[in-house]
């Protein structure tokens, strides 16, 4: 989705600059809303809260911890950084991340639903640029976390896909809700069905 089409299908309130990307409210752990990693937001809004985005945005309802967030991408295009052109959206990429200044490290949450894409996105170069810089990389995976301090290792990640591997292997996963929350969950209406 281009960036024009991204200003004309903003979030339900019309407030968010995010649109209809909802990845931070899906994928990151929210300890104010004791909501685990990979389980959409309860104030999403429209279904599964994907295509409407955040229904407090704005409000005094809103965790201190979501106002106070932004993804490289949004904080490069509010603060009108110069690589704001080379940082993909989230949904163009695939992933989204920001700098941890706690850890040292940047922080890169993938797409469950397309977890090979941010492995050809313009990501790709700004992550081995932190690489090169110091800076580590913890990425999270359809459950896992992988923390990378090498371009070799980053090299091998973007040409293999690691978590079906660990996955064939029986090894558990690191975060324990990933498959919780990725089943698809029960329908609210009956189906009749006697089927639990």
């Amino acid at each position: 989705m281009g960036e024009a089409k991204r200003k004309a299908t903003r979030g339900a309130t019309g407030a968010s600059p995010c649109g209809t990307c909802t990845m931070c409210c899906t994928l990151s752990h929210i300890v104010a809303l004791d909501k685990p990693m990979y389980r959409p937001c309860r104030h999403l809004v429209g279904g599964d809260g994907r295509a409407g985005g955040c229904g407090v945005f704005g409000g005094p309802e809103r965790p201190e911890a979501c106002s106070a967030y932004e993804c490289a991408y949004h904080t490069a295009h509010r603060t009108a950084h110069p690589d704001r052109r080379r940082i993909p959206h989230p949904l163009d990429a695939g992933a989204y991340f920001h700098k941890d200044p706690i850890e040292n490290a940047i922080v890169v949450f993938v797409d469950p639903d397309r977890p090979l894409l941010w492995k050809s996105s313009a990501i790709v170069p700004i992550l081995r640029n932190a690489l090169a810089g110091g800076l580590a990389l913890v990425i999270f995976d359809r459950g896992r976390r992988m923390t990378v301090r090498a371009s070799g290792h980053l090299d091998e990640i973007l040409q293999r896909d690691y978590v079906a591997f660990a996955d064939a292997q029986g090894i558990p996963r690191e975060i324990a809700s990933y498959e919780a929350e990725r089943r698809p969950q029960p329908s609210a209406v009956s189906s009749g069905s006697a089927i639990p």
